[in-house]
């Protein structure tokens, strides 16, 4: 297993991390045998937290011996790992290709064959679900916000809306053939630079830089955002 920590970990916590990964790939090699695949740790805004376990075949018998090493995994680690098959995982890639983007970029290889390395992905399909994507979280924040009455909730509705839309930056820069960053803010720089539109609202809910100001203000910049990305994927064509 090849892995270095991350900046902000203390030695310590690094080495609990290791371990926790190790348990967890050696319990899965123990019950699932030849089955196991490989083993993936992947993340959203350039934190790779999330687990991939993917399995050549995902039986019933398969998910209760599945069952308590994820219980105790997710115990320790507040991370439920996501199960697919090998062929599950490649059939996908015209359903939620989004999704996948977001396993892909970044990820690390615990253990077994890399197999996101292989998945390809059809700039349509992503388009699709960008569009979608788009529109349905337009449509939320919407409701969502004229449903808050307390001014305190405007920040919640805030935190919880931008990291849902993280995905949807890969798949912009996929669909014009750049090189997606690992880094956080060099993503939102990117995303600026190719699409020329502002994603200050991103740095100021990540960085909880919102302060005192009129939280409608920013909940209108959100609006305004989606909007202006939806009319430009709208007019992509391939």
């Amino acid at each position: 297993m090849e892995a270095s920590p991350v900046e902000g970990d203390s030695p310590d916590h690094f080495k609990m991390e290791v371990k926790m990964y190790e348990n967890l790939i050696n319990e899965c090699k123990e019950k699932l045998k030849d089955n196991l695949v490989s083993i993936i740790k992947y993340g959203t805004e350039g934190e790779p937290n999330n687990i991939l376990i993917v399995t050549k075949q995902l039986a019933f018998s398969d998910l209760n011996k599945l069952k308590p090493i994820i219980l105790s995994f997710s115990k320790k680690s507040k991370v439920v790992p996501i199960l697919f098959t090998e062929s599950g995982l490649k059939d996908s890639n015209d359903v939620f290709p989004l999704e996948i983007l977001d396993m892909i970029y970044p990820h690390v290889l615990l253990h077994g064959i890399d197999v996101l390395e292989k998945v390809e992905l059809d700039k349509k399909h992503v388009r699709t679900q960008i569009e979608f994507e788009l529109r349905s979280k337009l449509i939320h924040l919407r409701e969502n916000y004229i449903g808050i009455k307390n001014p305190k909730d405007l920040k919640l509705l805030l935190k919880s809306a931008v990291p849902t839309l993280m995905p949807l930056l890969y798949g912009l820069l996929f669909m014009k053939n750049i090189k997606i960053p690992s880094d956080l803010y060099s993503l939102y720089s990117s995303v600026e630079e190719n699409y020329d539109i502002d994603m200050g609202i991103f740095r100021k809910v990540r960085e909880d830089a919102m302060g005192k100001q009129d939280l409608t203000i920013l909940v209108n910049e959100l609006i305004n955002l989606l909007e202006k990305l939806i009319n430009i994927v709208d007019k992509m064509e391939f």
